[in-house]
């Protein structure tokens, strides 16, 4: 599944900014397809972060290729990949949920949920 994620349906979408190296980023930009996973950003420091992978879009909201460095701020698709894990998911992911991308524990975006779709 893992390298399938791109084909399937999003749960849901966001806006994700990725960090500076300043601000404690990647010191080399990332790629579409780039596995981090997610934190809430209510987290305490001990607490789990999940896998969920985004799927970077250009403006015209098609995946942005692989191989082009991301910067900035900008629009994903993200997938939930333990998907017994969506009913939990399904309870913390609104519009406007924010949340971290995380390398390990070493935090490298942020974001904010901006549509859900999940399923029924």
């Amino acid at each position: 599944m893992t390298d399938d994620i791109c084909s399937l349906p999003p749960d849901f979408e966001a806006k994700i900014t990725i960090l500076r190296p300043e601000q404690g980023g990647r010191t080399i930009p990332p790629h579409n397809p780039i596995r981090w996973d997610l934190g809430y950003a209510d987290r305490a420091p001990d607490d789990p972060i999940y896998m969920i992978w985004p799927n970077f879009l250009d403006d015209h909201g098609v995946p942005i290729s692989k191989g082009i460095p991301l910067s900035g701020t900008l629009p994903a698709q993200m997938h939930i990949l333990a998907r017994d894990m969506i009913k939990f998911h399904k309870s913390r992911i609104v519009v406007g949920t924010k949340f971290n991308c995380h390398e390990g524990r070493r935090m490298v975006a942020t974001g904010v949920v901006t549509k859900v779709y999940f399923p029924i």
